[in-house]
């Protein structure tokens, strides 16, 4: 290949601005472009190309996931039926096309589903899902979420030949499954938890108080983080949910993370798993590191601030065995089953990696059928990406 001298890692601005420039090649490799963005730029530019020609046209391996942290040791998300109402009153489908044009892969699960992750821990975790029973013996599990998903994605008109066709391929673009959107059943989860209705229809506590959840995304710093927190809280007004959608810098969005005075609900993407070891992720998750709902301190372990002692004794347990091991890949599943019964935190989907390439100077990008390296520039694996590339002659 061709290696060059210098690899320029440069900011053209926001992506009104850098699109511009991406399509009169100035650069050749964006990093998060929202899918309406792409579909323009290669409009008017026939070499930007995406990792996939099919559905969902981006890599989705990257380590972490979309997902919404909440502050589990404050009313109302202290009751695991209020945070399952969140999850039930969130229509993933909608809020993926209408924020991704589709371009997204679900996870159920508190962990990323690739490749190297779905053998371990999600083909022998779905009899659980199926099987999964929360309040009065619901089942919460939709299992047909991708086939749906491609089915509303030809009711807009999609091409055809961009949707997967067969199970075993929706389920590898799409993933295995995602939450039914129920709002009836959501509703009544709440009405157990002791909230009820107003005759505006919103939801209000046993104090006759309504109830308005402060969800807090990022702002024009991710554009397409953002516009899926738009989405998610537009699903949550739907079913008579009322909002405070607070968009943050940076910094702030930090500070939100790690505090738990500042947070009630937050979309991050702190849930990162990519090797089967998820000790890297889950090593500090016990009741030790839990502070109160109302903490001004900054959280120095256990992100999710989660207090659950059969996690605490089965992380203790998993830090005994080799992390190839049998009995440590069954422990990890575990732990996966117990975030889930107590949607400790609600995992939405893979980060959608959507990393377009404009192939005019240079050929050799990391794609669905020459995938020698994940094609993300802020990895190590990039140094193996610019080894492979050509030149074009251009």
């Amino acid at each position: 290949g061709y290696m060059p001298q210098y690899v320029l890692y440069k900011d053209f601005g926001p992506e009104e601005t850098r699109s511009l420039s991406f399509v009169q090649n100035a650069y050749d490799a964006d990093t998060f472009m929202s899918p309406d963005g792409i579909k323009a730029a290669q409009a008017r530019n026939s070499n930007i190309t995406t990792f996939s020609p099919q559905l969902p046209y981006h890599n989705m391996d990257d380590a972490c996931s979309y997902g919404i942290l909440l502050n589990l040791q404050k009313a109302p998300l202290d009751d695991v039926n209020v945070r399952w109402a969140l999850a039930l009153t969130i229509d993933l489908k909608s809020v993926g096309i209408n924020a991704l044009s589709g371009e997204f892969k679900a996870s159920p699960l508190p962990m990323v589903d690739t490749q190297i992750l779905r053998p371990i821990y999600f083909d022998p975790n779905l009899q659980f899902l199926r099987d999964l029973e929360i309040g009065d013996g619901y089942q919460p599990f939709d299992e047909g979420f991708a086939s749906d998903l491609a089915d509303n994605l030809r009711a807009i008109g999609t091409d055809e030949s961009q949707i997967p066709q067969t199970a075993e391929d929706l389920s590898v673009a799409f993933g295995v499954g995602w939450w039914n959107h129920d709002a009836a059943q959501a509703e009544a989860l709440l009405l157990a938890a002791g909230f009820s209705k107003n005759d505006a229809g919103n939801y209000v506590n046993a104090d006759g108080e309504e109830w308005v959840l402060d969800f807090v995304i990022p702002g024009d710093w991710n554009k397409v983080m953002q516009r899926v927190g738009f989405s998610i809280a537009d699903s949550w007004r739907k079913a008579g949910l009322q909002v405070n959608l607070r968009q943050v810098d940076n910094a702030e969005f930090g500070v939100v993370q790690n505090t738990n005075s500042e947070r009630e609900a937050l979309l991050q993407w702190t849930n990162c798993v990519f090797n089967p070891n998820y000790l890297n992720a889950w090593h500090s998750v016990s009741v030790a590191n839990v502070q109160a709902g109302d903490a001004t301190d900054r959280n120095s372990g256990n992100v999710y601030q989660w207090a659950n002692e059969t996690v605490d004794g089965l992380v203790a347990e998993a830090k005994q065995h080799e992390t190839t091991t049998d009995e440590f890949y069954e422990l990890g599943r575990q732990i996966m089953q117990e975030f889930v019964k107590d949607m400790a935190y609600i995992n939405i989907m893979n980060i959608p990696t959507t990393i377009p390439n404009n192939e005019t100077y240079f050929t050799g990008w990391p794609k669905q059928d020459n995938y020698y390296a994940v094609p993300y520039s802020w990895w190590s694996s990039i140094k193996s990406v610019i080894a492979r590339l050509e030149q074009t002659g251009a």
